[in-house]
């Protein structure tokens, strides 16, 4: 009888045969020298799947459960999977007879666990709840998968449909796409705890992406923006965008902010929680205070925002059109701008300037020097200061070094 006991390796399972068409069953079996009752299944198709085979200790007969199909079931865990069955079968427990009576549960299908159990997580502990919200409209090719049955494989299959899509014709960024597949590893991160599922999105790696946009104003660009931003017919749409190129603040913290947040006597606008989940105060420059002073201006009665929206205690949303509508114009291409571009040409417009990275790092509120530097880019000007600098030390040094003499070649 031919041994079938080999150490289960990625490489040694890719590598066994499909069943002959001699064979009388349907699958082959093989088993893994590490641990016992760990089997292989090879179908006629190719198609290959873990089952561990044991003894109920609750009906003392021959048993076998299925853990999952290779390769999305990589072989470590598959082994880790079948080590915890074997600990409940020694404990007295058939895990088969245990997940059959666990089946009665309804397993919720992609769309049902995102709204009803992960939203509301969210709601709870993210300020970008929102932003998960409309990312995962673009998850529509997996919305009826029921979350036990959410592979790898479909995973990657929504990763290569997003990289088709398009908006207004142009197709999504990178950066773009993989923050929906995030948001994919994120909620089935929660429903491995909450079903005791394994978590197959840890599988899917997000696509190398450039960290930093290419796009930034330079000051001269950002002087006219403003300049132009605050002869907007809305006042409030206007200065939140002059607003947002001189402060560097993140579009939500700043619409978010209410004039109880806004100190004129110390000159002071803060910011309670920020992405980074800490609190961030911006100190507010002479051109700063006047924006807020033309908004105190026209404040709505009862509302306690600075930047009031059209409904009773609200603020408003992000004004894109008007931002479009600025950027025309100023003559100012809005190919690559978006409103994050503010905080890109607030700390390239600090850096080219000579501020050092520390400061501009605490003016942007980031956590870690490596995010802020992320968001440097130079312009023409400070290149050519830093190349003639470099030259000017060369040739001032050269004007006091004499040429030694040169050595006489030897025979």
């Amino acid at each position: 009888m031919t041994n079938r006991t080999i150490n289960f390796t990625p490489s040694a399972i890719k590598a066994l045969p499909i069943p002959p068409s001699t064979n009388k069953a349907n699958d082959i079996e093989w088993s893994d020298e590490q641990i016992i009752g760990l089997k292989v299944l090879v179908g006629r198709t190719g198609n290959k799947r873990y089952l561990l085979r044991y003894v109920s200790p609750v009906t003392r007969k021959k048993t076998s459960i299925a853990l999952g199909r290779w390769p999305d079931l990589d072989v470590n865990d598959a082994r880790t999977k079948a080590r915890k069955l074997k600990v409940q079968i020694a404990d007295g427990i058939d895990p088969k007879l245990e997940r059959d009576s666990r089946s009665a549960i309804v397993m919720p299908d992609v769309y049902t666990f995102f709204h009803e159990t992960y939203l509301p997580w969210a709601k709870n502990r993210k300020r970008s709840w929102r932003d998960d919200e409309t990312r995962f409209l673009r998850c529509k090719p997996i919305y009826k998968i029921p979350m036990d049955r959410l592979s790898a494989h479909a995973i990657m299959k929504l990763q290569s449909h997003l990289a088709t899509e398009t908006y207004n014709g142009k197709p999504y960024s990178v950066a773009t796409n993989n923050r929906v597949i995030a948001l994919v590893k994120g909620f089935c991160s929660l429903s491995s705890k909450v079903f005791d599922l394994p978590n197959h999105a840890t599988k899917v790696s997000l696509l190398p992406e450039n960290g930093a946009r290419e796009r930034f104003l330079n000051v001269e660009e950002t002087a006219l923006l403003i300049k132009v931003a605050r002869t907007y017919y809305c006042k409030v749409k206007g200065n939140l965008i002059a607003l947002l190129w001189l402060t560097g603040c993140r579009i939500s913290e700043l619409m978010e902010r209410q004039w109880s947040d806004v100190d004129f006597d110390n000159r002071t606008l803060f910011i309670k929680t920020t992405k980074n989940k800490k609190p961030h105060l911006v100190y507010l420059s002479p051109l700063m205070l006047e924006l807020l002073s033309e908004l105190q201006d026209i404040k709505k009665p009862g509302n306690p925002h600075v930047f009031p929206g059209s409904r009773d205690g609200t603020h408003i949303s992000p004004p894109r059109k008007a931002l479009r509508l600025i950027l025309d114009r100023a003559g100012i291409d809005p190919e690559g701008v978006v409103f994050h571009t503010a905080r890109h040409s607030v700390a390239s417009n600090l850096l080219n300037s000579g501020m050092d990275v520390t400061s501009v790092q605490r003016v942007l509120n980031h956590a870690a020097m490596s995010s802020t530097l992320l968001y440097r880019h130079f312009d023409k000007t400070a290149l050519e200061r830093g190349a003639n600098a470099l030259s000017d030390m060369v040739e001032r040094a050269s004007d006091n070094i004499a040429l030694p003499e040169p050595k006489s070649s030897e025979n």
